[in-house]
């Protein structure tokens, strides 16, 4: 049975709204890692886990974005979990920098375009996991950025460009490789981004094997958000829960806008 650790949840102030107008650069947490666009300063504590969007998320939907970007993000544009895979507080306010992994360089950057940045963190358990003992909690992050103009699709450009000579990276002497794939049907673009470490156990030491943790980034319309399922307790993403929270995140984005 693993030991139980239980996710502090650091929190920033307390308001309904996550980030105000613009965006500020803000460092990497890790001196290896990326220069990250867009800080997320002053923004929200936890948000009650009684907030939430429909247990059953509705189709895409087919009603266009408005231009305008939005310079305010609110708690209702990130995705909820549902109620069954809650594991703790959900949709919890955090500084972008720790919202994104460091890879090469400064891949997440903002730009000059972006018009507001806003990221948040929840702890999830799985639905075929028992309930108590056994039960290891998974941790994803989201941001949500809003570009003026084209930016968006700038960003996304700019991010494969960066990501093709971004292949492979060594951070507190661990190697890590990049593996990238482009995602169809999710949002108006879409690409995976696998971060492929050595497996070990929790005191550090190799058992053999890999631990891949998946980051989904999505353009919808102005708007880019970035899933980072991070590891947990050593811990790998399961492919088709990034999936469903990417499709999630998509229509929860779309409700909001519209």
């Amino acid at each position: 049975m693993r030991n139980q650790r239980r996710l502090q949840l650091a929190t920033v102030g307390l308001a309904a709204v996550l980030t105000a107008t613009g965006c500020t650069a803000a460092g990497p947490a890790d001196a290896g890692g990326t220069g990250g666009g867009g800080g997320g300063g002053g923004m929200s504590a936890p948000v009650p886990s009684t907030s939430t969007a429909p247990a059953t998320l509705p189709p895409l939907s087919a009603r266009p974005v408005p231009d305008r970007a939005p310079t305010v993000i609110p708690v209702r544009a990130f995705m909820a979990l549902p109620e069954e895979m809650r594991f703790g507080q959900i949709r919890v306010g955090t500084q972008f920098d720790r919202a994104v992994p460091p890879l090469c360089g400064g891949e997440f950057a903002a730009g000059r375009m972006a018009a507001a940045t806003a990221a948040v963190v929840s702890a999830y358990q799985l639905r075929d996991e028992p309930s108590e003992g056994s039960l290891w909690p998974g941790v994803v992050y989201q941001t949500i950025r809003t570009y003026n103009g084209s930016g968006s699709a700038a960003f996304m450009r700019g991010l494969r460009a960066d990501l093709a000579s971004c292949t492979s990276f060594t951070r507190a002497g661990v190697p890590f490789r990049v593996r990238t794939a482009a995602l169809s049907g999710v949002g108006d673009e879409a690409l995976t981004i696998d971060l492929i470490q050595p497996q070990t156990d929790l005191p550090g030491n190799p058992i053999g094997g890999d631990q891949i943790n998946r980051i989904v980034v999505i353009r919808v319309g102005d708007t880019v958000t970035i899933l980072w399922d991070a590891p947990y307790e050593n811990s790998s993403s399961k492919p088709a829960v990034v999936a469903d929270f990417a499709r999630r995140a998509v229509d929860t984005i779309h409700v909001w806008r519209s």
